[in-house]
């Protein structure tokens, strides 16, 4: 076994004390560990990472978007200018960067170099033909350099590999480079083209050698460099096969071959992509890796060496050629094979100084394996140290990451569909301290991408520890570009989120690249986009005045000022959110302007922006009267154009008194800027607590003061919207839970009728883990209950079946209720599925092919359902909260029954069959006004027509095919039903055109960047687009496009406008119904109306079970006869439109 040179660099190291010199990040994730982790952050803490301090300081624009990695090194002697520290950048143009990681001035790259060979370009997603079935979306263009370079330190070379097709012969190459870092200059040697074999009868062999395939092997996983070897890995495109995994290994002097390792010679698959992750290393020179869906042993032997797929690897170089030294392989493999849950979705992270590694799989769980013995395979046990179950949801494409502080050690997981979570790690038993997790009550990571991680301290100094994650803000990034977030908590205590690019409208990075961790170096954190740009965030040196996370609560608002110059410079100028214009006094002292915000804020900034006229001594003062005024600040011998001023008070009014003019003219502002929150004199609750977890419940509690009532609301991690339940205690027990799901809560105090507090921060909790064993769906697919559900249901997977249980009172009328199993999709096609049986717990039950424009209850849908005793039913909601209307109904229809809704943009049509080959309309097509251009969500429904019960089906032949492209009308925008803004536009100049930026403003001044709309780029005919902005802002919203063409031209469109106002009162303002008498009196209870009509009115005993269910009430009072019923304690839920009340009831007869 080969031994680590001691001359290893010093970014290979971990350190566990307060250090003072910084080092870069010369490789994926930090370190051979793959930990993420930088100690010796010198500059960024705890206290410093706030808004207003830190921020966006500088991007820098790049050819292509940028998979792999930013890489930093400092003290990099450049020619010419010297010493300076360069982050390096690669795009999937093959276009490598060097430019400054400091300076916003030095906006040129020191060198840039195109890799791609002469008469060849970077390959695309469209030249991976048969990958997903020819829709290959993993990428949305070019995809030429995308693992993960590495610096050697010592010789000053960077190593990359960089693919590409020849235009003319159309021939796929990849090529190992290795770049001068000083120059950008080839080395000796290089480029090297990657070619490789081994002997074997594996799928794609010749004649009993498998070849490498340049096309089909996917170069995902950052590079490893080790004791003089550059290590590459490879997966596949979509499983397009044939293909193998890979490690090659290439002498880094001389380039030459040194390394072949095949996962599966004598199989097929056997990928190694670790969401982007390289390679994990240990100090003996033992190399780590997680492998994916294939071939796991030969001869019916699943533990023989020779093909490991679905397994985490210790390998040791042996000659030419890597070894198993141990292994690990779950128990459930045919299970991950059958439904793409594969191993090898994550990174293998090595906890220092231990012999501890972890991985996981796409079905939720993660492993702690001991190095030395990682558990081989047992058909009936995994023989690992131990498991984290995070749920079937919680694929894991994401990234982990570690620290070890003064107090403790942690390993944290933030997988799509899961919370931000950190395991505490126990020296003592070198295992992990699982009760004692912590986890964060932040919204996170939904559908099939899961955020990256990296961390960052002075040592183990706690307080400067951070944890930063990165990952989409809205959507799935998992075959989409969406736009992305940055955030950061205290690495101790990840309920405390410290920072995010959300709280300035400056500061949000662009659309997010998914895999690529950020790189947190020197006080800066490098963030890679796929807006073709970096990004760099630091200390802003307080230019920002803290916003405290509002708007500008000043803009637009009533201006009155003391004089104007002139008709020209009125008040309401220094308001209007306009550069171009300003207020302007008389030559005299002293002078004031102030604004009139409609109601009482708690100020925290003001910003005001001089013209050259400014006010050498004045004051912010605010008052309720305008008349009485306060001081909160005051300023003297002031000379700069633009004041950022930190104020702490509470007023209706706030206005700058001048009492000294810094020029013989008068004051003018370009703009008054009032930064703030609504004041609220009823107390937000606090104390936020869970207890009583079971498969099914919670209880919850807070304290409030001052409150009568509070208002509830939780949801699910990847639910759409908060269910929100009445309570006159300050605890609640929730029912009908999911079990082993994670949720968010958050409470509301109500004061009186006129006053409530703002929501709580949200807090998360976790239901425990099933008792009844489920298979998990397929992957990318996802599983929750829609509505008010009595009972949970559950959506399980075995060999091509779903088994499927829902409660819920119906998909039908108002009402929506019941258990869904989806996939998020974009475009056209169909689904078609049969119905193989549904029980009879109601003849009116439901289970079906469901496309849904949200995941809220009352959202537009078309759904094709088979009941158990009323034939097929095709229904469609076409208003959102409006009856769900029966399009066409066919009695006489039982399972097994062929049905398929087939989609076009917005309009559904649906079809029966007994055979699956012939197919006969039921009804006719539906426009249900969604799905044009915008993503839905598609799969299978069912509900019980009975909230107490549940219902079961089973659905086989699950098939979506025919995604076509997007075509909608016009450049306009209006608001939609659900309070979204529908964007549309037309061109016929697309010769040229790669994508459309839909782009955003609350002022024209400064825009950001909401989503990419890819191009058809067809010259010859009309094409049409859309986008939906799904929060958009509760103000005058200027939205334009940014076109850009193949060669990275832009120019802009003219902006359209339009004001999102929500004509709607607060639902938290309604008045709730009464219940009365409690206890009951004389056999018989009431229930009065309150301001909000009651929809239905549900009575449950003790054990849950429903006693009374009533529904299309119209009395102002309602009795329910209770005089049979045994004593008891009961509960009655009421729930109208917009709200649901739940209330303890005695009965006494």
């Amino acid at each position: 076994m080969k031994k680590v040179k001691a001359n290893l660099p010093l970014f290979l190291m971990l350190f566990s004390f307060a250090v003072k010199a910084q080092v870069g990040v010369l490789t994926q994730h930090n370190d051979l560990n793959r930990t993420g982790w930088n100690a010796q952050e010198t500059i960024l803490h705890t206290k410093n990472v706030k808004p207003g301090s830190f921020g966006k300081l500088f991007v820098r624009a790049v050819d292509d978007q940028i998979y792999a990695q930013p890489l930093v090194m400092l003290n990099v002697n450049l020619p010419v200018v010297g010493k300076k520290n360069v982050v390096f950048v690669a795009t999937v143009n093959n276009t490598v960067y060097a430019f400054d990681a400091d300076s916003a001035k030095v906006t040129t790259a020191y060198w840039q170099v195109n890799l791609s060979p002469a008469g060849s370009r970077a390959i695309k997603n469209t030249d991976m033909t048969g990958a997903c079935g020819g829709g290959y979306k993993d990428f949305s263009g070019n995809m030429g350099i995308v693992g993960t370079p590495v610096i050697d330190p010592a010789t000053n070379t960077l190593y990359v590999v960089a693919r590409s097709v020849n235009t003319t012969t159309n021939t796929f190459q990849q090529h190992l480079h290795a770049l001068d870092i000083l120059t950008g200059h080839e080395r000796a040697n290089s480029p090297k083209l990657i070619t490789a074999q081994v002997n074997g009868h594996g799928s794609g062999n010749v004649n009993g050698v498998v070849n490498f395939n340049p096309q089909k092997q996917n170069q995902r996983s950052g590079l490893l460099l080790l004791n003089g070897v550059v290590y590459i890995a490879y997966a596949s495109h979509c499983d397009w096969g044939p293909y193998h995994g890979w490690i090659l290994g290439y002498d880094k002097s001389s380039l030459a071959q040194k390394i072949v390792y095949n996962t599966t010679p004598e199989g097929y698959n056997g990928g190694i992509w670790m969401s982007g992750a390289a390679p994990a290393a240990d100090e003996s020179g033992n190399i780590y890796a997680s492998v994916g869906n294939g071939s796991v042993g030969v001869t019916n032997n699943p533990s023989d060496l020779t093909n490991r797929s679905e397994s985490a690897l210790k390998l040791v170089p042996s000659g030419s050629t890597l070894t198993v030294s141990t292994f690990f392989t779950p128990k459930n493999i045919a299970e991950l094979e059958a439904t793409d849950l594969d191993f090898g979705v994550t990174e293998v992270l090595l906890i220092p100084n231990t012999n501890r590694a972890m991985t996981a799989c796409k079905d939720g769980r993660i492993y702690l394996l001991d190095r030395n013995n990682m558990g081989g395979y047992s058909a009936t046990t995994n023989n690992v140290l131990q498991t984290i179950d995070l749920g079937a949801t919680a694929h894991l494409r994401s990234s982990l990451g570690y620290y070890k502080g003064q107090q403790k050690e942690f390993v944290y997981s933030w997988s799509e569909n899961s919370l931000l979570k950190a395991y505490p790690f126990n020296r003592s038993t070198n295992l992990f301290d699982l009760n004692n997790t912590i986890n964060s009550g932040v919204q996170g990571p939904v559908g099939n991408n899961g955020a990256v991680l990296a961390v960052s301290s002075n040592g183990s100094v706690d307080s400067t520890a951070i944890l930063w994650a990165s990952f989409a803000a809205n959507g799935d990034a998992n075959q989409s570009v969406r736009p992305g977030i940055l955030r950061a908590f205290a690495a101790t205590d990840v309920t405390k989120e410290i920072w995010n690019s959300t709280q300035y409208t400056t500061d949000p990075p662009g659309n997010y690249a998914k895999f690529n961790c950020p790189t947190v170096v020197n006080g800066k954190v490098y963030l890679a986009t796929f807006s073709n740009q970096l990004v760099v965030y630091g200390m802003t040196g307080n230019v920002q005045a803290d916003q405290c996370s509002s708007q500008n609560i000043g803009l637009k608002k009533t201006a009155v000022a003391s004089s104007t110059e002139n008709v020209n410079r009125p008040a309401s100028a220094a308001f209007d959110g306009n550069l171009a214009t300003r207020w302007s006094s008389l030559a005299s002292d002293p002078q004031w302007i102030y604004a009139d915000l409609g109601e009482r804020y708690d100020l925290c900034n003001v910003i005001l922006r001089w013209e050259t006229a400014v006010a050498k001594d004045f004051k912010i003062q605010v008052s309720d009267d305008a008349a009485t005024w306060k001081d909160l600040m005051s300023r003297t011998n002031n000379t700069a154009l633009e004041n950022y001023l930190p104020v702490s008070g509470t007023g209706r009014y706030v206005r700058m008194y001048g009492t000294a003019r810094g020029t013989q003219w008068g004051y003018s502002l370009w703009e008054f800027e009032v930064f703030g929150k609504k004041h609220v004199d009823c107390a937000t609750p606090t104390a936020l607590s869970v207890n009583n977890l079971s498969e099914n419940a919670a209880s919850l509690h807070w304290q409030a003061t001052g409150a009568t009532k509070f208002n509830v609301q939780y949801k699910t991690v990847t639910a759409g919207s908060w269910t929100t339940i009445a309570s006159t205690t300050n605890s609640l027990t929730l029912t009908g839970l999911a079990c082993a799901t994670d949720y968010l809560f958050q409470i509301q105090g109500v004061c009186d009728a006129t006053h409530s507090s703002n929501y709580s921060a949200s807090t998360s909790f976790s239901t425990v883990t099933c008792t009844i064993p489920c298979s998990p769906l397929p992957t990318r697919w996802t599983t929750m209950d829609i509505g008010g559900v009595g009972v949970s249901g559950s959506a399980c997977y075995n060999n091509g079946v779903f088994e499927l249980q829902g409660s819920g009172d119906d998909i039908g009328n108002t009402q929506d209720a019941f258990r869904f199993a989806f996939k998020t999709l974009v475009g056209s096609g169909e689904i078609r599925a049969r119905v193989t049986s549904i029980d009879q717990i109601n003849n009116l039950n439901k289970c079906g092919i469901m496309f849904r424009e949200s995941l809220t209850p009352g959202s537009r849908h078309a759904f094709l359902a088979l009941t158990s005793g009323n034939g097929l039913t095709f229904q469609n909601r076409i208003v959102t909260d409006d009856v769900s209307h029966e399009e066409n109904a066919v009695a006489g229809i039982d399972a097994p029954v062929w049905i398929k809704v087939e989609k076009n943009g917005s309009v559904y049509t649906a079809y029966r069959s007994a055979d699956g080959i012939g197919w006969t309309p039921v009804g006719n097509p539906v426009d249900a006004g969604f799905g044009a251009g915008v993503p839905v969500y598609a799969g299978l429904a069912i509900t019980s027509h009975d909230n107490a019960a549940l219902s079961a089906a089973l659905v086989d032949n699950y098939l979506f095919a025919g995604i076509l492209e997007i075509e909608l009308q016009s450049f306009t925008a209006s608001v939609t039903l659900t309070k979204t803004v529908a964007l549309e536009w037309v061109t016929t100049l697309e010769t040229n055109i790669n994508n459309f930026v839909v782009e955003r403003s609350d002022n024209m001044l400064n825009f950001t960047d909401l989503d990419t709309v890819a191009a058809v780029s067809n010259g010859r005919f009309t094409n049409t687009y859309a986008y939906e902005d799904t929060a958009p802002l509760q103000t005058m919203s200027y939205y334009r496009l940014r076109i850009t063409d193949n060669d990275g031209i832009t120019s802009y469109s003219a902006p359209v406008s339009i004001s999102v106002i929500t004509s709607i009162q607060s639902v938290f303002d309604e008045i709730p119904p009464a219940v009365y008498a409690n206890p009951s009196q004389e056999g018989v209870i009431h229930v009065k109306q309150g301001s909000g009509r009651i929809k239905t009115i549900a009575l449950y005993d003790n054990t849950g079970r429903l006693m009374v269910l009533r529904d299309a009430i119209t009395s102002d009072i309602t009795d329910i006869p209770v005089h049979t019923f045994a004593n008891g304690l009961y509960t009655i839920e009421i729930k109208t439109s917009k709200l649901e009340y739940r209330q303890k009831l005695m009965i006494r007869n």
